[in-house]
């Protein structure tokens, strides 16, 4: 059962976490919190239960920030080991990588604050813990994906409702009812996600 979901909680926090990871990231930039600074001495972030949204270096000369691109653990080696390489890693051409919970900066991190060799990492925290249910908004959620939240947590909770009563209460107009409650609450979400992304919910195969 530690797949299933069983509590409001867990079904918000499923929720939160999917339209998160469907949400354009110019929307949640827009709501971010404050940036992570990487400075000398503090050059590295755990990421563990975030999703980058965007890493900003800024270069030796003159302070000027510019978007890193994120590259693979692999690519990473391989562009950051070879300095004679026309694709080594510059000022100019700064990239990130997520190795594990930890993101790394390159070219390094050296420098303080927005100044040369510092970079700022924006990002937005999955939400989790026992009072996602009875909190009044998520720091870094944006308020125009709330109800997106609300109708997937209770495709979520309605999809646990069904199969309790297909495997226990065996009760075919109860059944019945929950079905029709997913149809609804399925053509709201989509919908709802279409506003969002302007894209129909991506489909799995079965």
């Amino acid at each position: 059962s530690d797949n299933s979901i069983n509590t409001e909680n867990e079904a918000l926090e499923t929720a939160c976490a999917e339209i998160i990871d469907l949400a354009p990231t110019a929307l949640l930039l827009k709501y971010a919190v404050a940036p992570y600074n990487l400075v000398s001495g503090s050059t590295t972030i755990n990421i563990s239960g975030k999703k980058i949204l965007r890493v900003i270096r800024y270069d030796t000369l003159n302070s000027v920030g510019r978007l890193c691109e994120k590259v693979d653990l692999d690519e990473w080696f391989l562009l950051t080991s070879d300095t004679n390489s026309i694709y080594y890693p510059t000022d100019h051409s700064p990239v990130y990588t997520e190795n594990r919970d930890t993101l790394e900066v390159f070219p390094a991190i050296t420098g303080s604050i927005d100044g040369a060799d510092s970079a700022k990492v924006f990002y937005i925290i999955y939400p989790t813990g026992d009072n996602i249910d009875s909190a009044t908004s998520i720091s870094g959620l944006p308020n125009e994906l709330e109800h997106a939240v609300a109708l997937k947590a209770s495709i979520y909770i309605l999809q646990t409702l069904i199969s309790d009563t297909v495997q226990d209460d065996e009760d075919e107009e109860l059944l019945a009812m929950y079905n029709n409650q997913m149809q609804s609450l399925q053509g709201m979400y989509q919908a709802e996600i279409q506003r969002i992304t302007g894209e129909d919910e991506p489909q799995t195969g079965d």
